[in-house]
């Protein structure tokens, strides 16, 4: 097999040593040198699919009789990794890079531009990706190819709903809930819970369709102590996620949300006023170890309400919605496997108006029958390397993500669902599969989230998510309208703050 060097893990001290290397060397500026023990290197920042991909390359190796260096994370920080690696004079032909770091490899000129590719099934296959899921600095470059699609929604046990509303035909239930209003959708959250406290209520409508709750609780749905599975101790759980949602009325992508005018941020009040609504729905509707978990201290404290508690009150029936992503499927698969086979995603609702939505051609319907999907990482190409290093990078690309082979892999091996799935693609993990259904049917939304400035995580958790958990969700009480309005000013001006 040659010499091919793979690390799954990377220590501390080694991260420290190739960073002091790179910074001794001096050698951004140096051209090219044609590596000595290798054909081309891979840097993959995917901890995740680190054995998968050690296979994946062992298998390109024997096919086409190349050498390739593969590194793959572990714990550590990726960028400050990646940095060093690519001012190293062993650069990788082919990185893992996601919007927070477009700018530095841009900037430095690090990193192709797709359309510029070379191969030409590598340019087609970039061409082909949707344009709310590409890398780019200002939307006209493409840099990059998806390692997978994430997504999020409220999760439910459809077993769960069957067993509430005693239901002949759960499917027709799920469709009429994605197609539902948004005050549909909150006379049914009123109607779980006096159901849970009392065993009985009122008959719900769901576009335009009547569902009754079953006649007597059974041992299932006796277990509910609220309605949605909170995590109110962790802000990245609505700051993130939730903050999303509303930004996805007025930007399109990352892409527009980073470019975005002050005019244009102050056009997100409206959605996020309308969140903050939602936000006061769940959070007065969330369930507990032993009953409704109330807004206060508890709410907000990590061994009551902590990502892993949320996890473990919906596995174990607590709660009849968990806001989360397929990425929670292991999580819940160690808690309680039985309920696998019976997941699946519904939209989350918000209520809004369509002077509210700022994004050409969408509309409140489609809003809120749609679910955030989106790409956590890219496989870019290095510019800085020889050109044979890119030839042979930008064919192992073009190997992985059109060829039987390559695509078997990436769902069999890796278990990532493919920006360009089609119907063929199945998992045995069912959040996967329906995510993949509401992208086949075009029903989604994007995450301009990581758009927003000093990078993602910090106006979603500094900014929004410490005025909603230190002001609002750490006190006990109502919410009136004022506080939806004060909330959406104070995110907006926490944004526009650090704008420049």
């Amino acid at each position: 097999m040659g010499m091919r060097t793979t690390r799954s893990r990377w220590t501390a001290g080694a991260a420290a040593f190739a960073l002091g290397a790179a910074l001794l060397s001096g050698c951004g500026s140096r051209e090219a040198k044609v590596p000595a023990n290798y054909d081309f290197y891979i840097f993959n920042g995917k901890s995740e699919n680190a054995q998968a991909m050690e296979e994946v390359v062992d298998r390109y190796e024997a096919e086409t009789g190349l050498t390739i260096k593969l590194f793959s994370l572990g714990t550590t920080d990726v960028a400050e990794t990646l940095r060093s690696e690519m001012n190293s004079s062993g650069k990788p032909a082919l990185f893992s890079t996601n919007i927070g770091g477009v700018m530095e490899w841009s900037e430095s000129g690090a990193i192709l531009d797709l359309n510029e590719a070379s191969n030409p099934e590598l340019k087609a296959l970039a061409a082909d990706v949707p344009e709310a899921l590409r890398l780019s600095a200002d939307g006209s470059q493409n840099y990059g190819i998806p390692y997978n699609i994430e997504g999020y929604g409220l999760i439910v046990d459809t077993r769960m709903a069957e067993q509430l509303f005693d239901l002949k035909n759960p499917q027709s239930f799920l469709e009429d809930f994605k197609a539902a209003t948004y005050d549909e959708f909150e006379n049914l959250v009123n109607q779980v819970e006096a159901y849970i406290a009392t065993g009985q209520a009122e008959e719900v409508e769901l576009n335009g369709n009547s569902y009754g709750f079953a006649a007597a609780k059974t041992e299932l749905t006796s277990r509910l102590t609220g309605v949605f599975a909170e995590a109110g101790a962790e802000k990245w759980t609505y700051g993130d996620h939730m903050g999303n949602m509303a930004m996805n009325a007025v930007f399109g992508s990352a892409v527009d949300a980073r470019n975005a005018s002050e005019e244009q941020v102050d056009e997100l009040e409206a959605p996020l006023e309308k969140l903050v609504r939602t936000l006061d729905l769940y959070s007065s509707r969330a369930a507990g170890m032993d009953g409704p978990l109330k807004r206060g201290p508890s709410y907000i404290n990590s061994t009551t309400a902590s990502y892993d508690v949320s996890v473990q009150l919906f596995s174990s029936g607590k709660a009849l919605f968990l806001k989360q992503g397929n990425w929670v499927y292991p999580n819940i698969e160690k808690l309680n496997a039985d309920i696998l086979p019976t997941l699946t995603f519904l939209p989350i609702k918000l209520p809004l108006e369509q002077g509210d939505i700022k994004v050409e051609g969408l509309t409140v319907e489609k809003f809120n029958r749609s679910v955030p999907e989106f790409v956590p990482s890219y496989y870019a190409i290095n510019t800085k390397v020889t050109k044979r290093e890119q030839e042979l990078a930008q064919q192992f690309l073009v190997w992985l993500n059109t060829t039987e082979e390559g695509r078997r892999a990436v769902v069999e091996d890796f278990q990532f669902i493919p920006y360009n799935a089609d119907e063929s693609v199945k998992f045995d993990n069912a959040l996967n599969n329906s995510l993949i259904e509401y992208q086949l049917a075009g029903d989604t939304l994007s995450n301009p989230f990581n758009g927003s400035p000093a990078g993602g995580a910090y106006w979603g958790q500094e900014v929004f998510g410490s005025i909603l958990q230190e002001r609002y969700y750490n006190r006990e009480g109502e919410w009136m309208p004022d506080d939806y309005r004060t909330i959406a000013e104070q995110a907006v001006q926490g944004w526009k703050d650090v704008m420049y």
